[in-house]
């Protein structure tokens, strides 16, 4: 990868040095801006994370590690499937199987906790009348943890950004990041406001989304 791509994906630093350890912290990570919008329908998106190959039907994904779709047409949801191989997280302390909304910085590695494997897990949001630990928002990014095989046979962790709407049949997978390192965790990272709510100004992390 070009020194101007990495310089690309990180925050302008105070100073070269911050740059320089900034371009090559995490250089085992991989990066896909996808930008994908899930159709709304009982098929929705397969994606092979590592390929970067996304399509209606699974035969037309070779390799495909999840399916995101809608459940039932009639009742917006966001579902998840997972191949041989592939599990979704649960947020620290959520109740139940369902897929989990990570918080900014949270880790995504064997120490889970996890979904059980090759199984379909839907989102629960939160409503004006109920909330829950884990649970989906609307209107705003959702980040999900994921973990895959690939094409090696050795499993890798990753997260996506998922921007949702009004409901949850209006959302957009914005990236996903993957440690291309076998069994290595991969932090999640927030959003350009969030950092700068947190304080964090690029050199505690080094990756930033727009």
């Amino acid at each position: 990868m070009s020194i101007e791509t990495r310089l690309g994906r990180h925050f302008v630093a105070a100073s070269a040095v911050a740059v320089t350890f900034a371009a090559s912290a995490h250089a085992s990570v991989a990066y896909w801006n996808c930008n994908l919008s899930i159709p709304a329908t009982t098929t929705g998106l397969y994606m092979n994370v590592q390929t970067q190959s996304t399509g209606s039907t699974g035969v037309g994904v070779a390799g495909w590690d999840f399916n995101i779709y809608t459940t039932v047409l009639s009742v917006p949801s966001l579902t998840m499937y997972g191949a041989i191989g592939t599990q979704f997280m649960r947020a620290p302390g959520q109740f139940g199987y369902s897929v989990g909304n990570l918080n900014a910085e949270q880790q995504v590695g064997s120490a889970g906790p996890w979904n059980p494997p090759s199984d379909a897990y839907s989102a629960v949001f939160n409503t004006p009348t109920q909330s829950g630990v884990g649970n989906w928002n609307y209107n705003t990014i959702n980040y999900f943890g994921f973990k895959f095989v690939a094409n090696t046979g050795y499993t890798h962790y990753g997260y996506g950004r998922m921007d949702v709407g009004a409901n949850a049949n209006i959302r957009t997978i914005r990236f996903i990041e993957w440690d291309t390192t076998p069994d290595a965790p991969v932090g999640v990272v927030p959003a350009p406001g969030v950092l700068a709510v947190l304080g964090m100004a690029g050199i505690g992390r080094s990756r930033r989304r727009s």
